[in-house]
Formats: structure tokens, C-alpha cells, sequence
């Protein structure tokens, strides 16, 4: 089950930077890409993942309660991965209505105001977080040894890309509320 979850996590990351990078040159206007069908792969995905991670979590909880040694100071980085990855659920649902609304059954973009930029960025926000604290087990899951030169490249071109969107979100926000 792990081992599947890790296969499900790189097609995510892999998925998310591609929507994310497409998302910014259509919100930026540079290009007009729409990635619904992407959105809605991943959006499965992405629930797949979240099912299998809520029955990892389960069974770790179930045997801190029977060895009575849940050691929540040790285990700060379980629940930062947990805490994140709960964020990013929520803000995926608001990231999904701030770009999805139908008109008489046409596609139209609602508003997209204060909130839904804030909403946004913390998406980013709480996904970076999310993938640099299980960047390292990812990379143990597929048997790659040498994680220091390998996370940090796989963190420095997340971070420029993170970057990226938010700039993204930034300057779609400023378009709407300038026209």
C-alpha cells in the first residue's frame, strides 16, 4: 500500500507541476491552456491518495495505542506531513470554485477577489509544505540512496515553480480587479 501511495504521489507532483505551469501562463495571459481534464485526473487521484494516507494514519495510530508510545514531540514531522496534507484538501475545494462556474450551462470564471487569492496562495503555500516534508520518504520509497543531492535539486526547482504560480495568482488578481 505504501509503495502504491508513493507511485500515486510522483504522478501527483509530476501532474500538479504541469497544471500549475500551464494555470500560470493562461492566468498570466500568456497562453490559454485549459487543463479541466488534468484538474479532474488528478482530483481522483488525489482522493486516492488521501484514502490511502487516512489508512496509514490509522494503523500508526492504532499501534501508538497499544505500545501506549505515541511520542507526538518526536513525531512532529508525521503530523506536519498529516496537518498539510489536510490543508491542502481543504484548499483544493476552494481552489476548485475559484476557477469552475456555469452560466445557463456556459463555463464562465467567477470573481476572483481577495479571498480567492489568498485561498490560493495559502494552496501553495500548504502544498510546498506538504511535498518538502515527504520529499525524503519519497525518495526512500523508490530506493534512491543518495537524498541530499536529489532533494535538494527536487526543492529548489519546486521552490522556483511554487514561486511561479503564486506570481500567477498575483497577477490574475490584479487583472480582474483592474478591468
Amino acid at each position: 500500500m505504501r509503495k502504491l501511495n508513493s507511485i500515486l504521489t510522483a504522478v501527483i507532483l509530476i501532474m500538479f507541476v504541469i497544471h500549475g505551469f500551464l494555470g500560470a501562463l493562461t492566468m498570466t495571459d500568456i497562453a490559454m491552456v485549459i487543463t479541466k481534464h488534468m484538474a479532474r485526473v488528478m482530483v481522483v487521484l488525489v482522493a486516492i491518495h488521501t484514502v490511502i494516507s487516512c489508512i496509514l494514519t490509522a494503523r500508526a495510530i492504532k499501534t501508538w495505542k497499544v505500545t501506549r508510545a505515541p511520542y507526538f514531540k518526536e513525531n512532529t514531522l508525521f503530523w506536519a506531513r498529516r496537518i498539510s496534507g489536510l490543508a491542502v484538501m481543504i484548499l483544493i475545494v476552494f481552489h476548485m470554485f475559484s476557477f469552475m462556474s456555469t452560466t445557463s450551462g456556459t463555463f464562465t470564471l467567477p470573481f476572483f477577489g481577495g479571498f480567492q487569492l489568498a485561498a490560493n496562495i495559502l494552496l501553495v503555500v500548504s502544498i510546498a509544505v506538504h511535498v518538502i516534508t515527504n520529499v525524503k520518504p519519497m525518495l526512500i520509497s523508490f530506493g534512491i540512496r543518495s537524498l541530499k543531492p536529489r532533494a535538494g535539486d527536487i526543492l529548489f526547482v519546486l521552490s522556483v515553480l511554487l514561486v511561479l504560480f503564486i506570481i500567477g495568482f498575483i497577477i490574475y488578481y490584479v487583472r480582474w480587479n483592474t478591468i
